[in-house]
Formats: structure tokens, sequence, C-alpha cells
């Protein structure tokens, strides 16, 4: 499986909620980066804080869902457009990926925080 159709299987397997196997997608050595010092997520964190972050979703927001719009890849670097909607929230983050070892290694998202912020449970 090339890297391109590796990061489409994590988006297939995050949308169907299925978090076990998105989470045997990712690399031991996984780095999340995620922009700012406000947001919940914001900061670098590890494969274990990366599921805890992901966890929190459903708290955040109500019908969240993420729509691959398209890729971009080269070699084992990938950039998706992504639709992201929830209630009170529809807009696009960018989110570039590396893959190593057939793993997901590196996720730095670009994402519309501010949006996102407006958009959480309060």
């Amino acid at each position: 499986m090339d890297s391109k159709e590796l990061v489409q299987q994590g988006y297939d397997l995050f949308a169907k909620g299925d978090m076990e196997g998105f989470m045997n997608l990712v690399h031991e050595d996984f780095t999340f980066i995620y922009p700012g010092d406000k947001h919940p997520f914001s900061g670098t964190h590890n494969k274990e804080g990366y599921q805890k972050q992901l966890m929190k979703v459903p708290e955040l927001w109500s019908n969240f869902h993420l729509t691959v719009e398209s890729m971009i890849s080269e070699g084992d670097k990938v950039f998706v457009n992504t639709k992201a909607t929830a209630d009170g929230m529809d807009t696009i983050f960018g989110h570039y990926m590396e893959v190593k070892d057939d793993k997901l290694f590196k996720f730095v998202a670009y994402d519309d925080t501010l949006s996102a912020f407006n958009a959480m449970k309060k």
C-alpha cells in the first residue's frame, strides 16, 4: 500500500469510528502537532497523547465529520484537504502527514482553529 492509500485508510477508519483500527495504523514514534496555545488540541503529542486528543472529539463537537476532498502525495509525504463539519461549523482543514514503516508517523494540522473553537460545545 502506498502512502496515499494508507492515509486514506486512516480517514476511512476514523469516519467509521473504528479507533482501534485507526490507532493500529499509527507508528509507535508518532508525532502530532497542533498549532496554537488555546485550542484543546494545541501542542506536540506522541501516539498516546494523540489518542487522548481524538477521544475528546465527541465531547467537544456535536456531529463532527471529516470528508477527504483531495490529497497530494509525494513519496512518504501526503497533504490532505478535508471538509470539516459539526454543529455550528462548516470549514476546511489541511492535514500534512508523513508515513514511515507503513504507519502514520507524523501529522501536522493546519485547521481552521477559529471555526473549530467557535463550534465547540460550551
